[in-house]
């Protein structure tokens, strides 16, 4: 007989992505550009995974308006929260991005299998999921880099909202080297400081963190507080730059103030 199980209010709403409307493209970007993947190359993700709904995953990237493909640009890939969508969200890695000249993205999220008896009704990433999230993303990235070959991997970020913060830490903790050589900058927001860990490896020690907590109060916010700062302190036991920081009138979003704070710690 399939058993039925309660979805945690708290922990649904804990992991929701915040929906913002789309306010157009910025007159110094280009048109969003789509790379489709079929069911041949890549595992189902994990949209189509937790709500039954078939779809075939895309990365979506855009270029700056005057892009040249004889200059050199950092790449900033957002990774979406919740179910992560088919192609992520391409608006706020543009929002993040801002008035940087620089090429941005957003690809979906994966696991290996939903079990609707965990925690979050099993949308949540974990280490068990790393050999899947690994090879898709290598997979995604191997094109991206044929669509745009000139990027400045030592000026580039990964960042992540959520679920998505989870699965940046999840990656970088778990020693991905094809992630680790191609971002020299990582930024999780609001979730990821549980399973950032283990970086003592010097491709892990040599990058630089960012974890963003908001101070508004739910059931999960003393404890996220607590691990971001324990998840900075391991960083300054082990020589690595973990900076952790509590954003002022926020709970679990991704604010337009974030995004900002974001974008100015990426290019500082």
């Amino acid at each position: 007989m399939k058993k039925t199980h309660t979805i945690v209010p708290g922990l649904v709403v804990l992991l929701v992505v915040l929906v913002l409307a789309d306010t157009g493209q910025g007159a110094h970007w280009g048109d969003v550009q789509r790379i489709e993947f079929s069911d041949e190359e890549l595992p189902p993700n994990l949209y189509s995974m937790f709500t039954g709904i078939e779809t075939n995953s895309a990365l979506r990237y855009c270029l700056p308006a005057d892009y040249s493909e004889k200059k050199t640009y950092p790449l900033i890939v957002y990774v979406p929260g919740y179910h992560g969508h088919p192609s992520g969200n391409i608006q706020n890695a543009k929002d993040i991005a801002d008035e940087y000249e620089c090429v941005v993205a957003s690809l979906p999220l994966f696991k290996a299998y939903v079990d609707r008896s965990e925690t979050g009704n099993g949308v949540v990433v974990g280490f068990a999921d790393y050999p899947v999230l690994s090879k898709a993303y290598e997979i995604m990235f191997e094109k991206l880099d044929r669509a745009v070959p000139n990027i400045d991997r030592g000026r580039s970020a990964m960042v992540g909202f959520s679920n998505g913060a989870i699965t940046t830490a999840v990656l970088v903790s778990s020693h991905d080297t094809g992630i680790l050589e191609r971002f020299a900058s990582y930024c999780m927001v609001d979730l990821g400081m549980f399973h950032l860990t283990d970086l003592h490896r010097s491709v892990a020690r040599d990058r630089r963190y960012l974890i963003l907590v908001g101070d508004q109060y739910d059931f999960s916010r003393q404890l996220k507080l607590r691990g971001a700062e324990l998840a900075k302190d391991s960083g300054r036991f082990l020589g690595v730059d973990i900076e952790s920081r509590v954003l002022q009138d926020t709970g679990h979003e991704l604010t337009k103030a974030c995004k900002k704070e974001i974008g100015r710690w990426i290019f500082q």
